[in-house]
């Protein structure tokens, strides 16, 4: 959406490291990530973020006053004017499953976010989505003129839960199983991301997920020959590794005092430097031969269709 009110569409992400970015849209294409910060200047997290300076998790108590930091881990972020006042609010998705707002105090293109998360309850608890939440989408499933929320799981299922509430008082009801959890195995099970949109055009709103499913590879009896040489293969895999991760490490320690700028350039050389490239050639070509004996798991990733009927 425009979330720098210029008429240009934005996108706002949020990544593991457990911060929230704007990638600013323009009519000469899209800028480079930036953090979005509160109004005190702060990077906005719901609690664990990985401080890349520091290169460690760290904990943040963005939590009401008064209540206990629930140490949520922030992997997802959309906006949605939660008061209906003109300006886009912050919906966080927790990694364990928990979601959260932070409202914005500001204006359009000009936004004050508060820096403090405050609890979604849906069904009259704490909002949890079994399995972990991938992100929250609003959408008015029903047409009753509000927006509900649609949401997937990193462990499968897509859920719905209802706006029971006002425009500006929103209220969500217990949730509705849109797409059940799937242990066949039979459809994607895992890391299950949705969006919502009428995609054929017949006036409801269907499903789009993107996912993964993982194939078990059947147990391979091997035989004494085999055994010995996967051993020996995998022995010079973790070698190739060790002296791969060595030039990597070496290059990280010579750049250390660097500016931040001339350090990231550096270490970015370093990981395509033909010699670690090789190394990392020669890896690949042993793994496929290590899975050539003992054939591993599958993952098979994808993005289905749901239709709505």
């Amino acid at each position: 959406m425009d979330f720098t009110a210029d008429g240009q569409t934005d996108m706002i992400a949020a990544t593991f490291e457990g911060t929230v970015f704007l990638v600013a849209g323009s009519k000469d294409g899209w800028s480079q990530p930036e953090h979005i910060t509160d109004s005190q200047g702060r990077n906005v997290v719901i609690s664990l973020y990985y401080d890349m300076e520091e290169n460690e998790y760290n904990n943040a108590d963005r939590s009401p006053e008064g209540s206990e930091d629930p140490g949520g881990h922030c992997v997802s972020a959309f906006l949605w004017d939660w008061d209906n006042d003109g300006d886009m609010d912050l919906l966080l998705g927790a990694k364990d499953g928990e979601l959260y707002r932070q409202m914005n105090e500001g204006k359009p293109g000009a936004p004050s976010f508060t820096g403090i998360n405050h609890p979604i309850n849906a069904g009259g608890s704490p909002f949890k989505m079994k399995g972990g939440l991938t992100a929250a989408r609003m959408v008015d499933w029903n047409g009753d003129g509000l927006d509900d929320m649609v949401c997937g799981g990193f462990e499968g299922g897509v859920n719905l839960y209802l706006n029971t509430g006002k425009l500006n008082q929103p209220q969500f009801s217990a949730a509705q199983v849109l797409i059940p959890q799937d242990t066949t195995g039979a459809t994607p099970n895992k890391g299950l991301y949705v969006d919502v949109t009428d995609y054929d055009g017949d006036g409801d709103l269907d499903l789009i997920v993107g996912g993964y499913k993982y194939t078990v590879a059947p147990e391979v009896e091997l035989t004494e020959v085999q055994e010995e040489e996967l051993k020996a293969l995998h022995a010079q895999k973790d070698d190739i590794d060790s002296r791969q991760g060595a030039l990597i490490d070496k290059a990280i320690e010579a750049s250390a005092d660097l500016p931040d700028d001339e350090r990231k350039a550096a270490i970015q050389v370093a990981l395509h430097l033909e010699e670690v490239e090789a190394f990392r050639a020669e890896s690949a070509k042993l793994m496929e031969q290590i899975n050539f004996i003992k054939p591993p798991s599958k993952r098979d990733s994808g993005i289905w269709l749901y239709r709505r009927n």
